[in-house]
């Protein structure tokens, strides 16, 4: 009997197809769904060999490398010192504490140049009026919003150097001294701070860490007057002082006080 051609066509297509399912590597032979697996990984090698198409290719194991992170080191802590403030010491330029201070503390809220054109024989100098000294001819307070001063000193402007630093009525207590003295420190909390003897009726005068002091007292006046006109030393109760005022360095200092 003679076979048609389409008839040879179609079982020489059924043959090749059992022959790969015969060679295939996958452990169930046959048709079903093993047979369209093994189908479907062989179609998907073929096209992961062709370039140019969206088939992944593997060329082995992946190494992923860690990134790595580089940490700026936090700038040290601005405690209050007897010869500076945090890593600023006296007599270091005036750029350098500035910006230094700026980065921790914010803008300034002044800055403001000074002249003290007068020498005073004494190795200061004064305002033209006198009623102001200070270390240097020429002079710079730089400001703060917590009402940290820091000052700067020199023979010209381009020169100025750190020569010391004010603090005084901040209620935030945003800086202190390595004690952990601040604004508003009573006495009593801080054994550390020495109270000079005598001052200026409610107003005495100590160190601490270093630090020059101004302490108020409310109770017994740190130094008055009899009414012979005798000056009396006072000893105020160490509950009833606190600090109203921290400095160190050379400051600017008015001449012309009550006490």
């Amino acid at each position: 009997m003679t076979r048609s051609p389409r008839r040879v066509a179609v079982i020489g297509l059924t043959v090749a197809f059992a022959s790969l399912a015969a060679c295939s590597s996958s452990k169930v032979v046959g048709g079903g769904e093993a047979a369209s697996s093994t189908v479907a990984e062989a179609t998907a090698t073929s096209e992961s060999s062709v370039p140019g198409t969206d088939a992944a290719t593997t060329t082995g194991p992946t190494t992923t490398v860690a990134a790595t992170t580089t940490t700026a080191a936090a700038p040290e802590p601005l405690v209050l010192r007897g010869d500076g403030i945090g890593e600023f010491a006296l007599g270091a330029a005036a750029a350098t504490v500035v910006d230094g201070l700026t980065e921790q503390l914010g803008p300034p809220a002044s800055d403001v140049g000074a002249d003290y054109p007068a020498a005073d024989g004494l190795g200061q100098f004064t305002t033209a009026d006198g009623e102001t000294g200070f270390v240097a001819p020429l002079g710079r307070t730089v400001c703060w919003s917590m009402q940290f001063c820091a000052e700067f000193g020199g023979a010209a402007a381009e020169s100025l150097s750190f020569t010391g630093w004010t603090y005084h009525d901040d209620s935030s207590t945003a800086l202190q001294s390595s004690s952990g003295v601040t604004i508003g420190t009573r006495w009593s909390d801080a054994p550390e701070i020495t109270a000079d003897e005598g001052g200026c009726y409610s107003v005495g005068s100590g160190t601490v860490d270093g630090i020059r002091l101004t302490l108020e007292s409310e109770g017994e006046p740190f130094g008055s007057f009899d009414d012979m006109g005798n000056y009396v030393i006072g000893a105020p109760a160490p509950a009833d002082v606190t600090v109203i005022w921290m400095e160190t360095g050379e400051v600017p200092i008015f001449l012309f006080g009550d006490c």
